[in-house]
C-alpha cells in the first residue's frame, strides 16, 4: 500500500454459516445467527483488524488494523440488509498528527475504533498505549486523549482493546491483561463526556481463560463486551457478555452476564471487533468480526446477529 494514499483492494468473499456441518443452526445463547461472510485479499497487507464501527444503515463498515491501516468495505445486501458480499474495498493508512503514516509496528498497532458524538472516531493503539482522536478516517491525528494513571504500564500486546462510548461522550476502557488484583484486570471510566478528563479505576473479572477484545454501549445504556480464548488444545472461543449500565461507577467490579459463548464445530476465530445497529425492524444487530493475526490457519471472519431481547 502507498505511504499517503488510499488503495482499492479486491476483497473476496465466502458465505459463512454459524455450523457449518448443521446449515439450519442459527442459535447460540440469547444471539440468532443472521449471516457473515469469510473475507480475504491477495497481498500481505490484508487482515489484523480489532475494532469497526458499522455504518447505521449497514450500508458497509470501516474497520482499522493492527497494521497500520483503516479499511473500508461496501456490502452487496439482500432484502433485510444483511450483507452477502463485498462490492468495493479500500485502504487508507493511519497517520500521526503531521499527516505521516504510522510505519513502525511500536506506533501502529490500532486495536479499537468508536464513533463519537462529535462525529470524530476514536481510535485505541496498544504497544504504545494511546487513545487517539481522527476527523475522518484517513486524517491526521487530531488530538491524543488524557490517559488515566497506569494506562501506559499496560503488557505491550495486552493493552486497550474494548472502548465502549456513550452518546454523552463518556468511555470505558477495559485492559486485555494489566492486572488489577487477583483474577481481575483494569477498566478506566471517564465521565463528564466530550471535555472530561477524569478518569476512575474498575476492574473486569478475568474468566475461564477469556481476554476482552471489544465493547459497545447498547442504546439504553447497558454495555456488551466481547471476549476471545485461545489455547493450542482447544482452539479459540468467543463470548459476548453483559454489563448493566446501573453498575458501571467509579470503584465497581463489573458483573458480566454472559449471552452467547461459541466454539467449534461453530464458525469462530480470534473474534477482536464489535460494533451494532438498529435494524429498519427495530431489531438490534450485532457485528463481530475476527483478526486473522496475518496467519495463514486463520481467517477474517464477520458474523452478524440478532440481539433475543
Amino acid at each position: 500500500m502507498g505511504q499517503s494514499a488510499a488503495e482499492t483492494l479486491a476483497v473476496r468473499s465466502a458465505e459463512l454459516s454459524l455450523d457449518p456441518g448443521q446449515p439450519e443452526r442459527v442459535r447460540v445463547g440469547a444471539l440468532r445467527y443472521l449471516g457473515g461472510l469469510i473475507l480475504a485479499a491477495d497481498g500481505d497487507v490484508f487482515g489484523g483488524y480489532s475494532g469497526i464501527v458499522v455504518d447505521s444503515d449497514g450500508a458497509g463498515l470501516w474497520a482499522v488494523s493492527d497494521l497500520g491501516h483503516w479499511l473500508r468495505l461496501d456490502f452487496d445486501r439482500d432484502a433485510a440488509g444483511l450483507p452477502v458480499a463485498v462490492a468495493a474495498a479500500r485502504q487508507v493508512p493511519l497517520k500521526d498528527a503531521r499527516g505521516q503514516p504510522l510505519l513502525r509496528k511500536g506506533l501502529n498497532d490500532a486495536e479499537a475504533l468508536r464513533r463519537l458524538p462529535d462525529g470524530s472516531w476514536l481510535v485505541g493503539f496498544e504497544r504504545s498505549h494511546r487513545l487517539w482522536t481522527y476527523d475522518e478516517p484517513g486524517s491526521a491525528a487530531r488530538h491524543a486523549l488524557p490517559l488515566p494513571p497506569g494506562f501506559e504500564a499496560q503488557p505491550g500486546n495486552g493493552g486497550a482493546e474494548a472502548v465502549a462510548v456513550w452518546p454523552s461522550g463518556d468511555l470505558l476502557v477495559l485492559s486485555e491483561e494489566k492486572e488489577a488484583g487477583a483474577g481481575h484486570t483494569s477498566v478506566w471510566l471517564r465521565q463528564g463526556g466530550m471535555q472530561g478528563e477524569a478518569w476512575s479505576d474498575l476492574s473486569w473479572p478475568a474468566r475461564d481463560g477469556f481476554r476482552p477484545t471489544d465493547a459497545v454501549a447498547l442504546p439504553g445504556g447497558d454495555v456488551l463486551v466481547l471476549e476471545r480464548y485461545f489455547t493450542p488444545l482447544t482452539g479459540p472461543k468467543a463470548r459476548i457478555s453483559r454489563v448493566a449500565m446501573a453498575s458501571i461507577r467509579p470503584g465497581a467490579v463489573l458483573q458480566p452476564e454472559t449471552l452467547a459463548e461459541w466454539a467449534r464445530p461453530f464458525s469462530v476465530d480470534n473474534m477482536e471487533a464489535l460494533d451494532l445497529r438498529r435494524a429498519d425492524d427495530g431489531s438490534l444487530w450485532l457485528y463481530v468480526m475476527s483478526d486473522d493475526n496475518r496467519n495463514s490457519l486463520q481467517r477474517t471472519l464477520l458474523m452478524v446477529f440478532r440481539l433475543e431481547e
